[in-house]
Protein backbone atom coordinates (compact mmCIF):
# COMPACT_ATOMS: atom_id res chain seq x y z
CA UNK A 1 0.00 0.00 0.00
CA UNK A 2 2.81 2.42 0.93
CA UNK A 3 4.58 1.58 -2.33
CA UNK A 4 1.48 2.54 -4.34
CA UNK A 5 1.17 5.89 -2.56
CA UNK A 6 4.87 6.55 -3.06
CA UNK A 7 4.52 5.83 -6.78
CA UNK A 8 1.46 8.11 -7.05
CA UNK A 9 3.29 10.98 -5.33
CA UNK A 10 6.33 10.49 -7.55
CA UNK A 11 4.11 10.33 -10.65
CA UNK A 12 2.31 13.55 -9.65
CA UNK A 13 5.61 15.33 -9.02
CA UNK A 14 7.03 14.28 -12.38
CA UNK A 15 3.88 15.48 -14.18
CA UNK A 16 4.06 18.87 -12.50
CA UNK A 17 7.80 19.21 -13.22
CA UNK A 18 7.39 20.28 -16.85
CA UNK A 19 5.01 23.06 -15.91
CA UNK A 20 7.24 24.00 -12.99
CA UNK A 21 10.29 24.38 -15.24
CA UNK A 22 8.28 26.51 -17.65
CA UNK A 23 6.94 28.61 -14.76
CA UNK A 24 10.47 29.11 -13.47
CA UNK A 25 11.63 30.23 -16.94
CA UNK A 26 8.74 32.68 -17.21
CA UNK A 27 9.39 34.14 -13.76
CA UNK A 28 13.12 34.51 -14.43
CA UNK A 29 12.34 36.25 -17.70
CA UNK A 30 9.87 38.54 -15.92
CA UNK A 31 12.46 39.30 -13.23
CA UNK A 32 15.02 40.46 -15.80
CA UNK A 33 12.49 42.36 -17.92
CA UNK A 34 10.89 44.12 -14.94
CA UNK A 35 13.46 46.93 -14.86
CA UNK A 36 12.83 48.01 -18.45
CA UNK A 37 10.17 50.64 -19.19
CA UNK A 38 6.94 49.22 -20.59
CA UNK A 39 5.40 52.33 -22.12
CA UNK A 40 1.90 52.10 -23.57
CA UNK A 41 0.29 50.12 -26.36
CA UNK A 42 0.78 53.06 -28.72
CA UNK A 43 4.39 53.66 -27.70
CA UNK A 44 5.83 50.44 -26.35
CA UNK A 45 8.95 50.59 -24.27
CA UNK A 46 11.84 48.15 -24.29
CA UNK A 47 10.25 45.99 -21.61
CA UNK A 48 6.75 45.70 -23.04
CA UNK A 49 7.21 42.60 -25.20
CA UNK A 50 9.55 40.70 -22.82
CA UNK A 51 7.18 41.33 -19.90
CA UNK A 52 4.11 40.34 -21.93
CA UNK A 53 5.79 37.14 -23.12
CA UNK A 54 6.99 36.32 -19.61
CA UNK A 55 3.47 36.77 -18.23
CA UNK A 56 2.01 34.61 -21.01
CA UNK A 57 4.62 31.88 -20.42
CA UNK A 58 3.94 31.93 -16.69
CA UNK A 59 0.18 31.75 -17.24
CA UNK A 60 0.62 28.87 -19.67
CA UNK A 61 2.84 27.10 -17.13
CA UNK A 62 0.22 27.43 -14.42
CA UNK A 63 -2.39 26.00 -16.79
CA UNK A 64 -0.08 23.09 -17.64
CA UNK A 65 0.50 22.35 -13.96
CA UNK A 66 -3.24 22.41 -13.21
CA UNK A 67 -4.09 20.18 -16.18
CA UNK A 68 -1.26 17.74 -15.43
CA UNK A 69 -2.25 17.42 -11.79
CA UNK A 70 -5.93 16.92 -12.64
CA UNK A 71 -5.23 14.22 -15.25
CA UNK A 72 -5.78 10.72 -13.95
CA UNK A 73 -2.88 9.15 -15.80
CA UNK A 74 -0.56 10.75 -18.34
CA UNK A 75 -0.59 9.43 -21.87
CA UNK A 76 2.36 7.37 -22.98
CA UNK A 77 4.55 8.96 -25.60
CA UNK A 78 4.61 7.23 -28.96
CA UNK A 79 7.66 6.53 -31.04
CA UNK A 80 9.83 9.39 -32.23
CA UNK A 81 8.93 10.51 -35.75
CA UNK A 82 12.44 10.79 -37.14
CA UNK A 83 11.39 11.83 -40.61
CA UNK A 84 9.51 14.87 -39.35
CA UNK A 85 12.25 15.78 -36.90
CA UNK A 86 14.93 15.63 -39.60
CA UNK A 87 13.04 17.53 -42.31
CA UNK A 88 11.69 20.26 -40.03
CA UNK A 89 15.10 20.77 -38.43
CA UNK A 90 16.71 20.91 -41.86
CA UNK A 91 14.14 23.49 -43.00
CA UNK A 92 14.88 25.75 -40.02
CA UNK A 93 18.62 25.46 -40.61
CA UNK A 94 18.23 26.14 -44.35
CA UNK A 95 16.21 29.27 -43.66
CA UNK A 96 18.59 30.53 -40.99
CA UNK A 97 21.66 30.01 -43.16
CA UNK A 98 20.24 31.35 -46.42
CA UNK A 99 18.05 34.30 -45.41
CA UNK A 100 20.99 36.73 -45.16
CA UNK A 101 22.76 35.40 -48.23
CA UNK A 102 19.97 34.53 -50.65
CA UNK A 103 17.15 36.74 -49.38
CA UNK A 104 13.71 35.98 -48.01
CA UNK A 105 12.06 34.50 -51.11
CA UNK A 106 14.63 31.78 -52.00
CA UNK A 107 15.28 30.84 -48.38
CA UNK A 108 11.57 30.64 -47.59
CA UNK A 109 10.90 28.66 -50.76
CA UNK A 110 13.56 26.06 -49.89
CA UNK A 111 12.62 25.90 -46.21
CA UNK A 112 8.93 25.36 -46.94
CA UNK A 113 9.68 22.78 -49.65
CA UNK A 114 11.99 20.78 -47.37
CA UNK A 115 9.59 20.97 -44.43
CA UNK A 116 6.73 19.63 -46.57
CA UNK A 117 8.60 16.36 -47.01
CA UNK A 118 8.29 15.70 -43.28
CA UNK A 119 4.97 14.13 -44.26
CA UNK A 120 5.59 10.70 -45.75
CA UNK A 121 2.61 11.20 -48.11
CA UNK A 122 4.04 14.39 -49.65
CA UNK A 123 3.98 14.46 -53.46
CA UNK A 124 6.01 16.86 -55.64
CA UNK A 125 3.17 18.76 -57.35
CA UNK A 126 1.19 19.61 -54.16
CA UNK A 127 4.45 20.46 -52.42
CA UNK A 128 5.37 22.84 -55.24
CA UNK A 129 1.93 24.50 -55.22
CA UNK A 130 1.91 24.92 -51.44
CA UNK A 131 5.52 26.16 -51.45
CA UNK A 132 4.77 28.78 -54.09
CA UNK A 133 1.69 29.98 -52.22
CA UNK A 134 3.44 30.07 -48.82
CA UNK A 135 6.40 31.93 -50.31
CA UNK A 136 4.14 34.44 -52.03
CA UNK A 137 2.15 35.13 -48.87
CA UNK A 138 5.36 35.28 -46.83
CA UNK A 139 6.75 37.87 -49.25
CA UNK A 140 3.44 39.74 -49.14
CA UNK A 141 3.31 39.75 -45.33
CA UNK A 142 6.93 40.36 -44.39
CA UNK A 143 8.23 42.53 -47.22
CA UNK A 144 5.15 44.36 -48.50
CA UNK A 145 2.93 44.51 -45.41
CA UNK A 146 5.44 44.80 -42.56
CA UNK A 147 8.22 46.29 -44.70
CA UNK A 148 10.92 44.31 -42.92
CA UNK A 149 14.46 45.25 -43.93
CA UNK A 150 15.19 41.88 -45.50
CA UNK A 151 16.09 41.69 -49.17
CA UNK A 152 13.66 39.67 -51.28
CA UNK A 153 16.51 38.20 -53.31
CA UNK A 154 20.29 38.12 -53.17
CA UNK A 155 22.05 41.13 -51.70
Amino acid sequence: MANTENHADQNMASRAASGGVLLLAGLVMLFFAWGYPTGTLNQMGAGFIPQAIAILISGLAVAIIIIDLKAAEPERAGPVHWRGLIFISAAVIIFAVLVDVAGLVPSMFLAVAVSMFADHQARPVPVLIYTLLATFFGWLLFLVGLELPIPAFWR
